[in-house]
């Protein structure tokens, strides 16, 4: 490349991810990368270089250098991915002088590093740069036995043309984006970045930088949580002035401990994480979680000293989770990592939850524990100066560990990627979000709290609406609606039965489900007749039903039972006012059978003025719960349960616009 060559565009500069869920850094070649390529063609083995060269070859020649490294971007150009500082691959295009249209592409990939996917992600990059350049086509020629680079071009999604001759195939395709090409390289992104996260929240070893001694101290509260939950692997504590904490020996840094480390908490203050981030490159640590706030957060400054941190540790293969967070839960049976500061030990089930604020994590952590709603994984994102809520999603999309995400933002990485990830992972599993940062007020919190840029919230919504996020105000609602969608099926429709045993409370209740968008119709007059055959004289049966306050569990029982089969209703919301005459056990069981017999239809309960399940029906499994009831027998589903209508009207209207929106095409 000659001096007055302009540089490249810094787009062509990039951190990708790879299978594996490590990473490299991708760039143009430059002129002194001479060294760099001799040292990588010194480390093929004679099977790599005969198939890339067609016959063994001796080192590159000075001349040889010179001349791959001769590019002016437009008729020759090469992409180089770097691991440490190290070549470990090249991929280049040049330009046929009889078809400008047309160029010829090579690939040669370090031997300790094929199988990762790097010429995939290569050639991804070198026909997006060709296309800029005016290049349709790109032509390769590969030797018959070079299975893995047919491969390569096969998985591309690229309409591939292959002439066999003499042991050597002749490759051809065209390079314009196609529906196919854009869904393959979707497939493996998601492969990659699940990889990734996968990594972080699901480690074989962990060490703890910056443990303590002193009680009281994040460090000190990392490691006891990561002890008493019964981490599945070893912890290795790393401080420079302790033998042992907690019983368990400690390090002076992370390059002492012996064997592998897949992951490293960093709760050291903010100036010495970049010494810290340097030991795990020497120590080839996994991941990092980094706990230590001052970045960003602070001022512009800092914020670049988070951004080197970031391309320092993807430089080195390594993602990161924060900074400024306060760490990570896995409840797997087979992981057991409470890697955060929490004072309470996270309850396991079925719900992913990431927040971007980690004092407002530990308390929905609580929270969550308290309404039954059992977390499967946890992610505090911190600052999100590099794994972000999408790669998150591409992580619990296919976990089956997790049937609901719920998600605190106060930002947008990338709203276009969010909204498409968002849209495939709602058809078959709920997302739930509360957006902070919607006035003018919040927006400037945000940008102190976690150095996010909010976003016009008339933008989020328009964004959720297409993507089929449920979005909700409140952290109230969040919960409300995640106890609905995880325990009960969604609504088939909108149509409402209310059934209860104080005339006020229903009232409030059918005005309340019109407010959310539901209907309370008036029961058919059959259906109004069974139920007079048994009710109290006094009742009203039109919908709301009200029992009156006499209404025994066995009236509750018998008139779910009728509404169950009745087809003008959609979801059952059942209102019990404890008088001195009914049990609200009782009432409670009736209710739970009746749920476990309601086939699609969702059932949901308020017990007034109640914040809480009754203790003697909790089961074993959900012994821990708060607001929700379950069978006595254990057979059946929970059913969850309101203080008030209407909270538990407007969880049901979100169901139920959800369900319709799963429903489209």
């Amino acid at each position: 490349m000659t001096e007055d060559v302009p540089s490249p565009p810094a787009r062509w500069e990039s951190d990708v991810v790879l299978r594996d869920g490590g990473t490299v850094h991708l760039r143009p070649m430059r002129r002194d990368d001479g060294d760099g390529l001799l040292g990588l063609f010194s480390r093929l083995s004679d099977e790599s270089l005969y198939l890339r060269f067609f016959s063994p070859v001796p080192s590159p020649t000075a001349r040889d250098l010179e001349h791959l490294t001769d590019l002016d971007d437009d008729r020759r150009f090469a992409l180089v991915a770097e691991l440490g500082g190290e070549l470990m691959a090249v991929a280049r295009y040049d330009r046929s002088a009889a078809d400008p249209d047309q160029a010829e592409v090579a690939f040669t990939v370090a031997d300790e590093h094929q199988g990762r996917g790097l010429a995939t992600v290569m050639l991804e990059h070198l026909a997006a740069i060709a296309r800029e350049h005016g290049i349709h086509r790109f032509v390769a020629i590969t030797m018959q036995s070079n299975a893995a680079m047919l491969e390569v071009f096969a998985q591309t999604g690229f309409e591939v043309h292959r002439s066999r001759a003499g042991g050597v195939v002749d490759v051809s395709f065209d390079i314009a984006p196609t529906a196919s090409s854009v869904d393959a390289q979707h497939r493996r992104e998601h492969a990659s970045e699940a990889r990734s996260v996968a990594r972080l929240l699901a480690p074989a070893s962990i060490a703890v930088v910056g443990a303590s001694r002193r009680n009281g101290t994040i460090g000190n509260g990392i490691l006891r949580n990561l002890l008493s939950g019964d981490f599945q692997g070893p912890v290795h504590p790393i401080n420079p002035n302790a033998r042992s904490i907690a019983g368990v020996q400690a390090y002076p840094s992370v390059g002492d401990v012996p064997g592998a480390i897949d992951l490293a908490v960093l709760c050291v203050p903010a100036d010495q994480v970049a010494g810290v981030v340097d030991e795990c490159i020497q120590k080839q640590v996994g991941g990092l979680v980094v706990i230590s706030a001052g970045f960003a957060e602070v001022d512009a400054a800092r914020g670049q000293s988070e951004r080197q941190l970031v391309e320092r540790a993807r430089a080195n293969g390594m993602r990161m989770i924060g900074p400024n967070c306060m760490g990570v839960v896995n409840t797997d049976p087979e992981v057991r990592m409470d890697a955060t500061f929490a004072p309470f030990a996270p309850v396991a089930g079925r719900v992913a939850f990431a927040s971007q604020s980690g004092g407002l994590g530990i308390a929905l952590l609580a929270r969550s524990a308290e309404l039954g709603l059992g977390i499967s994984t946890f992610v505090s994102l911190g600052n999100k100066a590099d794994i972000s809520s999408n790669d998150l999603l591409q992580f619990w999309d296919e976990d089956p560990e997790t049937d609901v995400i719920l998600l605190y933002l106060e930002s947008f990485g990338n709203p276009r990627k969010f909204a498409r990830l968002a849209r495939r992972i709602s058809h078959h599993k709920p997302i739930l979000a509360v957006k902070s940062g919607r006035t003018s007020a919040g927006a400037r919190g945000t940008a102190s709290h976690t150095a996010a840029l909010a976003a016009p919230d008339v933008a989020v919504d328009a964004l959720f609406a297409q993507a089929g996020v449920i979005r909700v105000e409140t952290l109230e609602e969040l919960f409300d609606t995640a106890a609905l969608v995880l325990h009960q099926p969604l609504p088939p429709g909108r149509k409402v039965a209310i059934v209860t045993n104080g005339g006020g409370p229903g009232i409030l209740a059918a005005d309340a489900c019109i407010a959310a968008g539901l209907e309370v119709a008036e029961l058919p007059v059959a259906t109004q007749a069974t139920l007079r055959s048994f009710v109290s004289p006094d009742a009203g049966v039109s919908n709301p039903i009200d029992l009156v306050a006499s209404a025994t569990a066995e009236t509750y029982a018998r008139t779910l039972e009728v509404l169950i089969a009745e087809p003008n209703v959609d979801v059952l919301l059942v209102i019990f006012v404890p008088p001195l005459v009914t049990r609200a056990e009782d009432v409670a069981a009736a209710i739970t059978t009746a749920a476990s017999r309601a086939g699609e239809k969702p059932v949901v309960a308020c017990f007034l003025g109640r914040n809480g399940t009754i203790e003697m029906l909790a089961s074993a499994e959900s012994a821990a719960t708060a607001t929700s009831m379950t069978s006595p027998s254990g057979v059946g589903r929970t059913v969850p349960t309101f203080a008030f209508p209407e909270s538990a009207a407007a969880a049901i209207g979100r169901a139920a616009r959800y369900q319709e929106w799963r429903a489209r095409p």
